[in-house]
């Protein structure tokens, strides 16, 4: 294999995937990739990768606080990928780096900025999570992606592209299958239990790579599934990709631990659609918030994609 060539990761081992070389200079270079349905590198990879880039040159003892992340053009999983991290801060509390990701002949496919932060004694609050979130389950007693066999499911993945296999390094529950398959179309909402199925020891870096690779994963579904049986009947298709993406990290967590993702979709227009997630831990405790606008482009035909 030369420099120019990127493996295909065997999908288990998450750290694996996540873990970026150093070559000299602040910049580090993906070690594998992983291909979404798109034939491009998986958003989640390129959020976790930038982080982990930029965790290696952080000082000790601060936890990431904060990722912006612009999806700028699809990443080919054949490639390897260039994480280029700048210093933009190094202060008392706050150490934040700039992160461009590149592939080859220099073409920019992602920049993110990201923050950790010294963990100050300080007021603590928090939104509760609803009551009708699905917390207090026991997610292995819930359905998987491979459990949810309707005719609804086959529309979404003929109109979406959303596929209702289970992947192979995540595991997935659903509270409430009404949510993946007959969402209320004027207020979208969906809950779903994840974890990594691998343990991921604890380093609390790995973990917030970790939570950002995972939080690429359905996220977006919320903004999709209200036009779904619309575009079912007029037999257009939507093309779906991410275009940017933020998380808030509160409090500790750990992405080998089950994780409640309660999202809702207040706006699709023009093309592009928000998603809203908060993330709860199995205790209560809210311990990221994130967002995400996607595209969704309208393909007209049968087989159009």
């Amino acid at each position: 294999m030369t420099d120019n060539q990127n493996p295909a990761w065997d999908g288990r081992d998450v750290a694996e995937l996540l873990d970026v070389a150093a070559q000299g200079g602040g910049r580090f270079r993906s070690r594998c990739s992983e291909t979404n349905e798109h034939g491009r590198v998986y958003g989640g990879q390129m959020l976790g990768q930038a982080l982990a880039a930029a965790a290696r040159t952080a000082p000790a003892g601060r936890p990431a606080s904060y990722m912006q992340f612009l999806f700028v053009a699809g990443a080919r999983p054949d490639q390897p990928l260039d994480y280029e991290v700048t210093v933009l801060q190094e202060g008392k509390r706050f150490s934040s780096r700039g992160v461009r990701g590149s592939q080859a002949g220099g073409r920019f496919v992602c920049d993110a900025s990201v923050s950790f932060a010294r963990a100050l004694a300080a007021p603590d609050h928090e939104t509760p999570a609803p009551g009708d979130c699905g917390l207090g389950l026991d997610p292995l007693t819930l359905p998987g992606l491979a459990d949810i066999d309707a005719p609804e499911a086959r529309d979404v993945e003929w109109a979406v592209d959303y596929s209702y296999r289970p992947h192979i390094a995540l595991d997935f529950r659903a509270p409430f299958v009404d949510d993946l398959l007959r969402a209320d179309a004027h207020e979208p909402r969906m809950r779903f239990f994840i974890r990594t199925r691998q343990r991921l020891g604890d380093d609390p870096l790995l973990h917030a790579a970790a939570f950002a690779y995972l939080s690429d994963y359905w996220i977006n579904f919320v903004a999709c599934i209200p036009h779904v049986q619309g575009m079912k009947a007029a037999r257009t298709r939507l093309y779906v990709a991410s275009l940017n993406h933020a998380i808030w990290f509160h409090r500790p967590l750990r992405a080998d631990d089950w994780l409640l993702i309660d999202c809702r979709n207040p706006s699709g227009a023009f093309g592009r659609g928000l998603s809203i997630a908060r993330i709860y831990s199995q205790h209560g405790d809210l311990v990221a918030s994130a967002t995400q606008e996607c595209l969704l482009a309208p393909v007209e035909g049968e087989g159009a994609r």
